[in-house]
């Protein structure tokens, strides 16, 4: 993993959370990750792609909304 990671993380301003499970929901992760300001939740593992550049295009459009509402 390259080490700038945990920089861009927190230059991001990105927040985090221990999900939870319930008997009518199953997050997708253990954890989740969002820019402060932001609806937009992601897990570990799609931080990591975002991070690489290797979004699918949902993910993108997620990611995109999450930097809109980053700049409000």
């Amino acid at each position: 993993m390259d080490k700038n990671v945990l920089d861009w993380i927190v230059a991001m301003d990105f927040a985090h959370y221990k999900t939870e499970e319930f008997p009518d929901y199953k997050p997708s992760g253990p954890s989740h990750w969002y820019i402060k300001g932001s609806p937009e939740r992601f897990t570990s593992e799609e931080l990591i792609q975002i991070y690489k550049g290797e979004m699918n295009d949902k993910l993108r459009e997620n990611w995109n909304w999450a930097l809109t509402d980053k700049k409000k």
